[in-house]
């Protein structure tokens, strides 16, 4: 089984066993109870054939917070043939929580 782990450090730009060869990304904005919220997609297509999504949400709330909130979600949409991925989904709150994910599974 292949980690999550591995594409995601791909994703932000770390080398490692697999490579992206393409992305597309949609952008999304609406109001909810008069705050700006923005969601942004990026479909990442890796050289063995996986494809992982990445989504971030967040809104223009004023916070007082280090690491704001906002909704980061990675979704495996294609496996690499007989190669399950897992976890096949990881949510986080913020961007911190993401990073120290990041770090920790990397040391």
């Amino acid at each position: 089984m292949d980690k999550l782990i591995t594409y995601v450090a791909a994703i932000h730009g770390l080398s490692g066993p697999v490579s992206i060869v393409s992305h597309t990304t949609s952008h999304d904005r609406w109001t909810d109870d008069d705050v700006e919220v923005t969601r942004d997609e990026t479909e990442y297509r890796f050289d063995n054939g996986a494809i992982v999504r990445r989504s971030v949400e967040q809104d223009r709330a004023p916070s007082d917070l280090l690491c704001a909130e906002c909704w980061i979600d990675y979704d495996v949409l294609r496996h690499p043939d007989a190669q399950p991925i897992g976890p096949t989904r990881m949510t986080f709150d913020n961007a911190c929580r993401e990073t120290f994910w990041l770090r920790y599974h990397l040391a």
